[in-house]
Formats: structure tokens, C-alpha cells, sequence
């Protein structure tokens, strides 16, 4: 009988006999990808992040009910980001085709920057995560849904919430400006 490798959705097969579980860990290896440091619904987080946030005990849980009012606002449910891999990313921008100066991208895949221009966001919702997970749950990388400019429901259902500095709690101050989008004139993410 023939063994299957899946990463997340995607699945091979890798053949029969005694090596089948040496091949599968070699061909998993080879993928690159990172191991996520946690899963929530069936997605991947992976931190490659020293933002304070990142490193709190309660970071596991804003992510998932960060992500939760993104979906609700977006319309969609776990079941779009199933499969995905969410990361945290350290350095002002992260890879995105052929973007050299994004802060967040979605490409089945959704990465953030956890810091902006001049410092490191204080708590996950102040990153882009609403953004790409309304890319997750519609598409629409021209951004001419107009709730790309409407975030005021979901900045409230966030609000409230502490950030962190080092050992420090902050102010988590969301400003939706980093979620909204005008509509692209060329297309893009």
C-alpha cells in the first residue's frame, strides 16, 4: 500500500515498503517551510518575530480572536484560512511576489510585519493580520470592496486590549489606516 505525505492540503505519494517513513520525513524536510510554533483551526502561525507581543502567553489566544473579528467582519470562517500558514515576521517588510516594500501579503499563504516605519507594533491586531485575512475571505487584490475603507467596527470590537514594550504593558492603539485600502488603480495585494 502506497503512502501519502500531505502538507496541510496538498498531498503525494511516496510509495511502499520499510524506507516509506524515512522518504516522507526527507521530502517534508526538503519542503523549507517552517514548523508553525502553534496551530489554531487547522492553520499554521509561525513567529519569526522578537516583538514583545509575540513573546507573551497570551499571544496564541489575540491571534485567534484577532483573526475571529477579522472573519466575522470579512464574512468568512476558519475553514478559509484551513490549511495556511500564518507568520510573523520581524523585518519592516515581508516577501510578497515581486513587492519588495509590502508590510503584509496574502498568496494562500498570510505574512505580517510586526513592526512599521519607525518602531515595532505593541500587539498583534496593530499589524496588518485584518487586512490579509479579508484577502483570505474575498480576494479582491484591487481592493474595490468598499469595506476596505470601513474598519471601524472591527478597531472596536478589538479595542481595549494591552500592548507591550519589553516587560511593559502599552496602550495597543489601532489605527484602521494600516487596514484600509483605496482602491488600486493597477491591481496588487
Amino acid at each position: 500500500m502506497a503512502t501519502h505525505v500531505c502538507l496541510y492540503a496538498k498531498c503525494i505519494m511516496v510509495g511502499t515498503g520499510k524506507h516509506v517513513g524515512l522518504v516522507a520525513t526527507l521530502l517534508l524536510a526538503a519542503c523549507g517551510g517552517a514548523n508553525p510554533d502553534f496551530t489554531l483551526h487547522g492553520a499554521g502561525v509561525v513567529v519569526r518575530s522578537d516583538a514583545a507581543f509575540t513573546k507573551r502567553a497570551d499571544f496564541p489566544a489575540r491571534v485567534e480572536t484577532t483573526i475571529e473579528a477579522a472573519l466575522a467582519y470579512w464574512g468568512g470562517s476558519w475553514k478559509d484560512l484551513e490549511g495556511s500558514t500564518i507568520s510573523f515576521e520581524g523585518s519592516q517588510h515581508v516577501r510578497c511576489g515581486g513587492s519588495t516594500g509590502a508590510v503584509g501579503c496574502y498568496d494562500g499563504d498570510i505574512r505580517v510585519s510586526t513592526r512599521d516605519v519607525g518602531f515595532t507594533f505593541y500587539c498583534v491586531e496593530e499589524t496588518t493580520l485584518v487586512h490579509e485575512v479579508g484577502h483570505a475571505v474575498i480576494g479582491d487584490p484591487g481592493h474595490t470592496d468598499p469595506r476596505w475603507l470601513d474598519f471601524g467596527s472591527v478597531a472596536q470590537s478589538l479595542a481595549g486590549r494591552p500592548g507591550y514594550h519589553d516587560a511593559d504593558e502599552r496602550p495597543c492603539d489601532i489605527f484602521v489606516s494600516v487596514w484600509r485600502h483605496p482602491p488600486d488603480r493597477h491591481g496588487g495585494t
